[in-house]
This record gives structure tokens, C-alpha cells and sequence, in this order.
């Protein structure tokens, strides 16, 4: 079940404070339509009793669902520090060795923002690996570099149609967001080549960060290279 918690807010538009009611963690299993709250951001959402306006609070939760057994922590700008203590917690939480390897086979991530963490369950809700998404963001920005410059690239978030087709969307800080729709067969060559370097970088233990810092570090020091053939496979 859901675990919530009160406190008093202070809206950034009029400082008027007020009670906003947030969640500490989130069973996505148990309470599946709070996942369409999470979507269109109305758990997040704080409207002001006093201005009428609307903010967003990215407040800190644990989300799990033992279905995709995966586990995400939305904490945003969160220090190293805080990280570690979040890691701790995981491995304190596990009793014994049988524990600690229950606890190892689901998918743990920590975000930092409402956008990744909508993007991530949506890479589970497809059944995709979202290390592998990542490192097709960094290459599918190297092929059309040339196009982008002179532009300022803010993010890169996986989404997809009601058709179901599947999309990178590039957002920047001057001009409107353009599309790179991706297909199958470019998620399976980018899996295929580098699989080896993409578990090499993953933790074993505590939350992963997986993100395009992540995926351009792996990129730019990995020994597997897209022959020209697969590279056309991206286009």
C-alpha cells in the first residue's frame, strides 16, 4: 500500500504555505491507478489555496512494482551522500544472503526529476532495458550532430504514439522538439553490441544511476564499435 505523508508547503508563485499531501512510496502492483496519476503528474501537482496556481513537487518516494521487478527512487537533486545512505538502506533491508540476491535481480534506479522517472516506466510498461535506450539516445545524437549545432540539446526522453510506435524526442532550449523515431531492429543492434560493456557498467549493489551521463561514459570507453552496416541500422 501507499504510504503518505502531510506537510506544510510554501507556494513558490505567492508563499502562501499550505498542506500538501505527498507519498513516501508507491506499490505500483497493489495501486495500479495511482500509476496514471504519476503520467499525467497530478500526484505531484500543488495548486495554490491562496494564487490558484500550480507547482510541481518532485518530493522524494521509493516506486516498486513487483511485476517489472523494479524499484526507483525519485529524489530530486540528490547528493552523493544521499545516495549512499538510500544503498544502505537496501542492503540493511535484506535479512540474509537469499535476500541480498532477491533484492540484486530487481531492476533499481534513482531519478532525479518527474521526466525521468515517467520515461523510465514507460521503458518497463514496453519491456525494453532502459541502459539500452540510453545508450541508443547517445548514438542516435552522434548520427545527426551535424543537423543539431548551433542549437542548445536540453534532454533526449524515450516516449511512444497511441499507434505505438516508438520515439526519441530531442528537446532544446531555443526551438521547438524534434522526433527520431526508433524501431526494433535499431534497439536490438545497439542490445547486441554492447550488452557485455552495458552489464560491465552496471552496479551490482544499490541504486543505478542510468542516465546519458551514464550511456556517454560507456559510449566513449567501449571496446565494442558499430560496423557500417549496423550503423546504417540507426538511420
Amino acid at each position: 500500500m501507499a504510504e503518505k505523508k502531510r506537510e506544510r508547503l510554501q507556494c513558490p508563485y505567492c508563499e502562501n504555505e499550505q498542506v500538501f499531501e505527498s507519498y513516501e512510496s508507491i506499490d505500483l502492483t497493489a495501486e495500479p491507478d495511482l500509476k496514471d496519476r504519476i503520467m499525467s503528474e497530478e500526484i505531484f501537482t500543488m495548486t495554490c489555496e491562496k494564487c490558484g496556481k500550480k507547482a510541481l513537487i518532485a518530493f522524494p518516494c521509493l516506486f516498486s512494482d513487483m511485476e517489472k521487478k523494479m524499484l526507483i527512487w525519485l529524489i530530486g537533486g540528490y547528493t552523493e551522500e544521499q545516495k549512499a545512505a538510500l544503498d544502505q538502506d537496501l542492503m540493511d533491508s535484506a535479512k540474509n544472503d537469499d535476500e541480498k540476491e532477491f533484492a540484486r535481480s530487481y531492476k533499481r534506479r534513482i531519478v532525479g526529476s518527474i521526466n525521468e522517472l515517467k520515461e523510465k516506466l514507460i521503458i518497463a510498461e514496453d519491456e525494453l532495458d532502459d541502459r539500452v535506450i540510453e545508450v541508443l539516445k547517445i548514438l542516435c545524437i552522434n548520427e545527426v550532430i551535424g543537423q543539431i549545432i548551433g542549437a542548445t540539446l536540453r534532454e533526449v526522453r524515450y516516449d511512444r504514439n497511441k499507434e505505438g510506435k516508438k520515439y526519441l524526442i530531442l528537446i532544446f532550449e531555443e526551438k521547438e522538439p524534434s522526433m527520431i523515431e526508433i524501431n526494433n531492429q535499431m534497439y536490438k543492434t545497439v542490445k547486441d553490441m554492447f550488452m557485455d560493456d552495458i552489464e560491465k557498467n552496471t552496479p551490482a549493489d544499490g541504486f543505478a544511476e542510468i542516465n546519458a551521463f551514464w550511456a556517454k561514459d560507456l559510449v566513449d570507453n567501449s571496446t565494442a564499435g558499430l560496423e557500417e552496416e549496423d550503423s546504417d541500422k540507426l538511420n
